[in-house]
């Protein structure tokens, strides 16, 4: 299930976009919606522990800048939550970006747009739609990951330890490991670990809530790179400042021509084609001067760079001036634009 906020003064345009979104959504994931007049409402819902959107749509009213502290509140106390922003005017859609931007959508806003950046929030950002299929006595069960603490294998038996009981199944870890390859580390040979669980570690031991999981020592050393980075990113996500969330990932931001408002995202180290040939690039960009496999991208989180590489025939501009030399690797800041 997916749950979605509508944060809009105007009730007749915010009974039309759930329309909208739950027509799309009809057939493709369970949906449940919350509509707030004001941001103020949201704030008070964090406070009150009673806020659990995945994805909401917050209107951007120009006499107002209520919105962009409550965007900084919602960045700060519930980083995993995606924004999208919805405005008559074009503005403010790199600022944006700062405070969870998943996309920025330009009013009137079709039903075509809004449903290009769900899909994508589904495909990319939304593990809460993400289940693990197991079957035991004839019974075949979809547990969601999200619900998952930890995986412990116990001879020829699974057990699947989740916020609302344990569920049984014959299968191999490592089959199990395999589905679960993203947001769990494998901490010893019969146990695997939901990293968004974990309470606190030692060398030898992660406790979850108030159950101790051992360290093995062959396992003892990629554990250790992997929480140390883990907990710094959630002692980061925990700070009372504007979202620093997005350090952790790629963006590519447009702010100018057809494609204004769109956010695209990607993981450290994963290089992202653009270009017109859908098979091959991962932002299409339809248009006269864009080639078929246009520059690639590279997002390097440790020294937050980027590295592009120009393959076109009509090329790559860098701050709207330099051209790239084809094949030839650039490194740029964050801020660049081209």
């Amino acid at each position: 299930m997916i749950t979605i906020g509508i944060c809009d003064d105007n009730p007749e345009f915010s009974s039309k976009l759930y329309n909208i979104i739950e027509h799309i959504m009809f057939s493709t994931s369970e949906l449940k919606h919350f509509l707030f007049q004001d941001s103020e409402e949201i704030i008070h819902e964090i406070d009150a522990g009673t806020f659990n959107c995945n994805l909401v749509f917050m209107d951007i009213m120009m006499n107002n800048k209520k919105w962009v502290y409550a965007a900084q509140y919602i960045c700060s106390h519930c980083p995993e939550t995606s924004l999208v922003f919805v405005t008559a005017s074009s503005e403010y859609v790199y600022e944006c970006y700062h405070y969870n931007a998943f996309a920025y959508l330009l009013k009137p806003v079709s039903e075509q747009d809004i449903k290009k950046k769900l899909l994508r929030y589904l495909d990319n950002f939304c593990p809460l739609d993400r289940h693990l299929e197991v079957s035991f006595q004839g019974i075949t069960r979809r547990i969601p990951f999200s619900s998952i603490l930890y995986v412990e294998s116990d001879l020829r038996k699974i057990i699947i330890h989740t916020i609302d009981g344990d569920y049984c199944c014959y299968q191999k870890l490592d089959v199990i490991a395999s589905s679960l390859n993203y947001g769990f580390i494998r901490c010893h040979q019969s146990y695997l670990v939901a990293t968004d669980k974990i309470t606190a570690y030692t060398n030898s031991y992660i406790s979850i809530q108030n159950t101790r999981i051992p360290i093995s020592s062959r396992y003892k050393a990629e554990c250790k790179e992997l929480l140390n980075k883990d907990f710094n990113r959630n002692n980061k996500n925990t700070t009372a400042m504007p979202c620093t969330y997005h350090t952790d990932y790629g963006a590519l931001i447009c702010t100018h021509g057809t494609y204004l408002g769109s956010i695209i995202r990607f993981y450290p180290g994963q290089k992202i084609f653009v270009g017109r040939d859908g098979k091959t690039a991962y932002v299409i960009i339809n248009l006269p001067l864009v080639s078929r496999s246009h520059c690639s991208i590279i997002y390097q989180h440790d020294t937050m760079e980027y590295e592009v590489m120009d393959y076109s025939n009509n090329g790559t501009f860098v701050n709207g001036s330099k051209r790239l030399l084809p094949y030839e690797t650039y490194i740029l800041k964050p801020g660049s634009w081209y």
